[in-house]
């Protein structure tokens, strides 16, 4: 019996009655961490600006160090920032005399600049996270199977990586031996051997940086055509792309060719054969230029030119004395660059021959884009208008903002409006190509250049690729109506 006189009987249930402050709630403080989703395609585009933001403010920092040229001080920052953004974006154009005013420091500076730059930050960070051990992300494979040109699944984008990084560096060791070769004939050992891998990195990845003494660009090589020769061939290897040399070289039969392939190769032959007509058709009788060649000279300087004005930059003729028929031309061609997944420059060959073949495909009325028996599809064609049409609106801007900071010059007469629309799109399509006022330019029309370097770097290749990621298919289409054309 308890001490209230009740008495726990068989059957009986006890019922236990709960304290009033174990019914009180129980708080618990939680920190609640907000998670920002970034869409993949953003990711990637900040990822190669980032990139390459980086690498010129690296570049640019070491270039201000006075052991980087052979002054009293340090360079300054305008002539600093323009110079590793042109190595960088594999452009070219200098405001100073690159083999006078860098030491061999800096000179080797501009070399990792170039070497970077032209397999692009991606590629080479890839290598460096393999190496490293770290595991690669989504959008890390996204951004670089987009900056090889695309067309590579990716669980292989690691493999293909591996085997670009391993091609540049036999086709630029293998270029450089060459050169040394050529070049042990006229420096000493030592000399020669620094002049061949600069220069060989130089033309592989269309950067058009020389260090001869004396010489504007290569206007002193105009009587050796073997030199001009292995430098046009790097040239080539560099703007042609990796997979189009890889499939060359596997398929001999080009009938078996990709699609890519082909068009690729056409274009750049296409583009060859008018780049030489232009300077036969404006140049040949120029004095200033080709008139007082030799036979011989005039048409190695042409074939050399040919190559390397869509791109590399390297000039064996002097293009402030061109006529501006051919002034225009070579604009064109500088705009359209090297193929997708190179080293070079532009809107891309691959771009403008998808464009070329939708107006073949409209004048023969076909209603699908078609060619060699294949379809190229709908969203490709509306990615590659974008490209057009963007960087056409880009670089209007960059030839009126490069116009406006040099007004007084333009008014004086020191330059001509075809000077600064011939240096706006060699720096929009990293060529290097000058007519000889971007060391004449203002510091503001430097920063344009600087800019126009940049943004043409990345811009067609981020536009690409932030089409290439948002791309969806359309679960409905709307009714169609016509619209008058022409």
């Amino acid at each position: 019996m308890s001490t209230n006189g009740w008495r726990h009987r068989l059957g009986d249930r006890i019922v236990r009655r709960p304290r009033q402050r174990e019914l009180m709630p129980v708080r618990i403080k939680t920190h609640h961490r907000r998670r920002r989703l970034v869409p993949a395609s953003t990711s990637a585009l900040f990822s190669l600006a980032i990139g390459f933001a980086a690498l010129i403010t690296t570049g640019t920092a070491l270039l201000m160090l006075p052991a980087a040229n052979t002054g009293s001080t340090g360079a300054s920052f305008v002539t600093a920032l323009f110079t590793a953004t042109s190595a960088t974006c594999v452009t070219g154009l200098v405001v100073v005399e690159t083999g006078a005013y860098w030491t061999g420091f800096g000179q080797a500076v501009l070399a990792v600049l170039m070497l970077s730059g032209g397999l692009g930050i991606m590629t080479a960070g890839l290598v460096v996270l393999m190496a490293v051990g770290r595991r690669i992300t989504l959008n890390q494979r996204l951004v670089v199977r987009e900056s090889m040109g695309g067309g590579t699944s990716l669980g292989g984008v690691l493999q293909v990586g591996r085997v670009i990084i391993f091609f540049a560096a036999v086709v630029q060791i293998a270029g450089a031996i060459v050169l040394f070769a050529r070049l042990s004939f006229d420096f000493p050992a030592l000399e020669a051997a620094g002049l061949a891998a600069f220069h060989a990195i130089s033309a592989f990845n269309n950067a058009g940086f020389t260090i001869f003494q004396d010489s504007a660009s290569l206007s002193a090589f105009q009587s050796q055509q073997l030199f001009l020769l292995i430098t046009a061939v790097l040239i080539v290897l560099g703007a042609i792309s990796y997979p189009v040399v890889a499939e060359f070289m596997r398929r001999r039969r080009p009938n078996r060719w990709a699609l890519d392939t082909r068009l690729v190769l056409i274009g750049t032959v296409g583009l060859w054969a008018l780049a030489a007509l232009s300077l036969l058709a404006f140049e040949l009788d120029n004095p200033a230029t080709l008139g007082g060649l030799s036979w011989v000279d005039k048409i190695g300087s042409v074939l050399f030119q040919s190559v390397t004005a869509r791109t590399a930059g390297f000039s064996s003729i002097d293009f402030s004395q061109t006529r501006a028929g051919n002034d225009f031309f070579f604009m064109l061609l500088m705009f359209v660059g090297g193929a997708s997944g190179s080293a070079a420059g532009g809107i891309k060959v691959n771009t403008a021959m998808v464009l070329l073949v939708a107006g073949l495909a409209s004048i023969r009325g076909r209603s699908r884009v078609e060619v060699f028996g294949r379809e190229i599809p709908y969203p490709q064609l509306t990615r590659a208008l974008a490209v057009v049409l963007l960087a056409l609106a880009a670089l209007f801007f960059f030839i009126m903002a490069l116009a406006a900071t040099e007004s007084s010059q333009l008014a004086a007469g020191s330059f001509s409006f075809t000077d600064v629309m011939f240096e706006a799109t060699s720096a929009f399509g990293t060529t290097g190509l000058s007519r000889g006022i971007t060391a004449d330019l203002s510091s503001p029309g430097k920063l344009v250049v600087t800019l126009a370097m940049y943004v043409g770097r990345l811009g067609p290749l981020t536009i690409a690729l932030g089409l290439a990621l948002r791309e969806r298919r359309a679960v409905y289409r709307l009714a169609q109506e016509q619209v008058r054309i022409g």
